[in-house]
């Protein structure tokens, strides 16, 4: 794994190549520790849908610096599945010297600056601290050692660093939570009441799927241990390495076939239209799981719960701008969302666009509600979906394989809940990030 010394203990012209998150969090880092005069430029394989200069420095096709492939480092700043594929293609071009970034390193090298810069910041309001669950984020509490309100914390983010500080002076940390996501209910902090011993197995009082894809599985092996309510599902089809005995979304009702562009999205399709014998069902990934002890799920009945989400990510000026900035979609899929609610949910539209401004958000389309809800919940998102599809076919989209309907999800799933934080009693829990 990279570090930051190794960035910044480059010698040399650097190239950087990517020209999205990764890959401006990696040139602020270089500019951060003096390395400004040592970067040529950012390239990219194409420059379709790609912006023609990052921060005054152009972004060119790889092909266009082949005068420097023999004294230039090229530093590849981009999600890892795409790192083999571009070291080839640089490769194919005459360049020589590689170093890899991934998103997940990149967030651990900015998460200990932000650390630094915070102890050196006299009068911050808040304790950055490193989160034990999952090391792209930090945990941001009012005072240290505070154990039951917190949010989650950015280390990657599109603005610089000082003028996130500055935004994040602004919160108000309890009083905006709960304008905008409703009253705070932690579920290890549920009352503990006296109780009949619950008569329904686990598997029928819960059922949490751990949705997978083909490229997951050979990452999974057949001794690998779940919680007993939680099942393995895998998402897009049945060709894989996988041993274990799970669970397939390409059998009953199925858009399975969609996988490339919903990605675990066609789990939670199939979730909600074949599995029904329970009291609550729901979602999580192979490398993200809900934190929930057994004695906790015992207790959901008893408190009256009706959804468990993950803890919200507070990101500084607003949801909005973090979807058009940070995920690798176009402003068209935003534009496409905000039309498919106008025509198929108007009473929504002035409240998701309200939303878009606000900085609380819940991730990674997880969640568990009772049966009931986490239908109505997919009849209201998957609506909204098929539409967004429809009028991409209608203008001709083009981009079939970039899953910006699963992170379109996201947004509707957070802002579905959000509009019902007064109608559901709402539980938030960690989640467990696991490499």
């Amino acid at each position: 794994m990279i570090r930051g010394g190794e960035l910044e203990g480059i010698e040399g012209k650097v190239l950087i190549y990517g020209a999205h998150l990764v890959a401006l969090e990696c040139f602020r880092f270089l500019i951060y520790k003096g390395k400004e005069s040592s970067i040529t430029g950012f390239a990219v394989t194409n420059r379709s849908g790609n912006p023609e200069e990052i921060e005054g420095y152009p972004v060119k096709e790889i092909g266009e610096y082949q005068d420097l492939r023999h004294v230039v480092t090229v530093i590849i700043a981009m999600p890892k599945k795409y790192h083999a594929a571009v070291e080839n293609h640089a490769r194919e071009k005459g360049f020589q010297k590689f170093i890899q970034v991934s998103l997940e390193e990149m967030s651990l090298i900015k998460r200990e600056q932000l650390l630094w810069e915070q102890r050196s910041r006299i009068g911050f309001p808040f304790v950055l601290e490193k989160s034990g669950r999952d090391g792209s984020w930090l945990d941001i509490r009012r005072q240290r050692g505070e154990t039951v309100r917190y949010y989650k914390f950015p280390t990657l983010f599109y603005r610089n660093m000082d003028d996130v500080f500055e935004e994040t002076e602004n919160l108000a940390f309890q009083k905006d939570y709960q304008k905008v996501l409703g009253s705070y209910r932690n579920i290890h902090c549920m009352p503990e009441k006296e109780r009949e011993e619950i008569e329904k197995p686990f598997t029928e009082a819960l059922q949490v799927y751990m949705i997978f894809s083909r490229g997951d599985s050979a990452l999974l092996s057949a001794d690998s241990a779940y919680e007993s309510w939680i099942r393995p599902l895998q998402v897009g089809g049945r060709e894989s390495k996988m041993k274990i005995s799970c669970q397939y979304d390409d059998v009953g009702d199925s858009i399975a076939d969609k996988n490339h562009l919903f990605a675990e999205m066609t789990g939670a399709y199939w979730i909600w239209k074949n599995v029904d014998q329970v009291c609550y069902k729901g979602l999580c990934h192979y490398r993200r799981h809900f934190v929930i002890s057994e004695d906790e799920i015992r207790r959901l009945e008893q408190n009256k719960m009706d959804v468990i989400l993950t803890i919200p990510r507070y990101v500084p000026y607003g949801v909005g701008n973090m979807f058009l900035a940070e995920t690798p979609v176009k402003a068209q899929v935003f534009e496409t969302m905000v039309q498919a609610i106008r025509e198929c949910a108007p009473e929504d539209e002035i409240d998701f666009k309200n939303y878009m401004r606000a900085c609380f958000y819940y991730p990674n389309n997880m969640v568990i509600a009772r049966n009931d809800i986490y239908n109505a919940y997919c009849e209201w998102v998957f609506r909204i979906l098929f539409r967004m599809l429809e009028i991409e076919e209608e203008k001709d989209y083009g981009h079939a394989d970039d899953r910006h309907l699963a992170y379109a999800a996201e947004l509707l799933t957070s802002f579905y809940f959000v509009k019902n934080k007064d109608n559901y009693r709402i539980a938030v829990t960690e989640y467990q990030f696991y490499k």
